[in-house]
């Protein structure tokens, strides 16, 4: 059964966590940083093709797509593909490759993504031109509809929901892991347990920074191997859904928890039925599955990501956001200064002996 652990009060709109014990931990974010900051990390690119007027709800038109070819040559009207993955993503063009090779070798065959980059980066066409060509991935142009990326989720969903047999909804910064080294997503969905789910929560795995400062090439999983399996941040879930018709928004408050009274079918990881109301979250289980999850990564992506922001609207108060660096790395004065040199502002309780 489901350890109630924490529950969110939505109707709060500094996004209030509320602890079950009584204990509270308010977000109030701050303005981001000034312009000449921001462009710091913003250079001047490659222009976003013209955007095509498209409603959220035409997403992917099967018509416009590899898919309808595939279909056409496969004589199948529904699930061409058995896995795919729906993900908008803002400023992981460092990272998009590697996350989809490492998908590909999972076993997941197409990739539906939201390119949320603003106008002045590198857009994600540019970058995928060789997967787009062999039809593997399919980009909508997300940024000047200016959507939440929850919202990109549930209509890209809407969309393909009969392509797939089952749709992940996995961040840049996620990747799945198994018991079993030799399993990978399709083995797991194959498995008798999951027969009659509909959903599948899959609980994140968090991984520090490996004491490692700045950006470098190699793949994340192999620079931040460390697992922090007791981290109480692993509370958190994604889901893996099955593709068909729910008939309503399966995600009115994120990609994190599926509404329980639309998709009754839940399950956990290990294929345990456990029908959770949404903003509860449950203690983690890590028999056959987690997320690993690379949260901040370094000192110097963590630092570029606050002034980045993640969607639009984001604001983050720097100091807290640091104290949430360091509930989850090991604390050095060498990775303050990192973050105090990009983001331009300095942080002195980090230099008196006073950090947490």
């Amino acid at each position: 059964m489901c350890k109630l652990l924490w529950k969110k009060n939505y109707t709060n709109p500094t996004h209030q966590i509320i602890l079950i014990d009584g204990k509270k931990e308010e977000i109030n974010p701050s303005n981001l940083p000034p312009n000449e900051h921001y462009k710091i990390i913003m250079p001047k690119l490659k222009q976003h093709p013209p955007y095509k007027e498209i409603k959220p709800e035409e997403f992917f038109k099967l018509e416009d797509s590899y898919d309808y070819k595939k279909m056409k040559e496969t004589g199948k009207d529904k699930y061409i593909y058995n896995i795919c993955l729906i993900l908008a993503a803002k400023f992981e063009n460092l990272y998009i490759r590697d996350f989809i090779e490492y998908y590909l070798k999972m076993g997941v065959e197409k990739f539906y993504f939201g390119d949320d980059n603003p106008e002045e980066y590198e857009n994600l066409g540019d970058i995928l031109d060789d997967y787009i060509k062999k039809g593997i991935v399919d980009i909508e142009y997300i940024y000047h509809l200016n959507l939440t990326h929850h919202y990109f989720d549930q209509n890209a969903f809407n969309s393909t929901k009969f392509r797939c047999k089952w749709f992940i909804f996995f961040d840049v910064d996620e990747y799945i892991g198994f018991s079993d080294k030799n399993m990978n997503i399709k083995t797991y969905l194959d498995m008798p347990v999951f027969d009659k789910c509909d959903t599948i929560r899959v609980h994140w795995m968090i991984h520090d920074d490996n004491n490692l400062l700045y950006y470098d090439k190699r793949p994340v999983m192999e620079r931040f191997p460390n697992q922090l399996p007791n981290h109480p941040a692993n509370i958190y879930h994604k889901p893996i859904v099955r593709g068909k018709d729910y008939g309503k928004l399966i995600f009115p408050n994120g990609a994190h928890e599926p509404e329980s009274s639309i998709v009754s079918e839940q399950c956990d990881a290990d294929g345990n039925f456990e029908k959770v109301p949404s903003g509860i979250m449950c203690s983690p289980k890590f028999k056959y599955a987690w997320i690993n999850h690379y949260t901040y990564r370094t000192a110097e992506e963590f630092a570029l990501k606050l002034l980045r922001g993640i969607q639009k609207g984001t604001k983050y108060n720097y100091e807290q956001k640091l104290d949430d660096f360091f509930k989850i790395n090991k604390f050095s004065e060498e990775k303050v200064n990192v973050v105090e040199n990009i983001v331009k502002t300095k942080f002195p309780k980090y230099h008196n002996n006073n950090n947490n």
